[in-house]
């Protein structure tokens, strides 16, 4: 049994009245940018978008992200990896002996590893990340 999927219907009258609202173009200052904002927040709100209005939303999205990339760089954070870790530890409550079946690694390794005296392998620092739900580069 074969199943056919439906394609949502193009709305070119509702595709038009969003570029109305805000064309689809560089955003190069505050103003384009809290219009932009302000039509993606309506956007992503609901649930019932057709086709004009998810490509002009993909669309937007792009270029605010763009605008953001460019005022907005993300700034690499001054701690060291080991402050970083130790930080991330103590607000999430996690003990030297919990850190050791994170990683799965033996109690001198983890004494080791928080002391400063070894660092963190990549096989930890992707068992760091998925368990705490950060990017790995978190801990470089």
């Amino acid at each position: 049994m074969s199943t056919i999927k439906t394609r949502k219907a193009i709305n070119i009258d509702g595709y038009f009245a969003l570029i109305r609202q805000h064309p689809l173009k560089a955003i190069k200052t505050h103003a384009d940018y809290d219009s932009a904002a302000e039509i993606l927040a309506k956007l992503v709100l609901r649930d019932d978008l057709d086709a004009s209005e998810e490509q002009y939303l993909d669309v937007l999205e792009t270029l605010i992200t763009a605008y953001d990339d460019k005022h907005y760089p993300d700034t690499p954070d001054p701690c060291p990896p080991l402050e970083r870790l130790k930080a991330l530890l103590e607000s999430s409550g996690t003990t030297p002996a919990m850190l050791r079946a994170i990683l799965g690694a033996s109690q001198s390794m983890v004494s080791m590893i928080l002391s400063g005296q070894r660092e963190l392998s990549k096989k930890a620092i992707a068992k760091l990340a998925d368990h705490f739900k950060l990017d790995p580069g978190y801990f470089f």
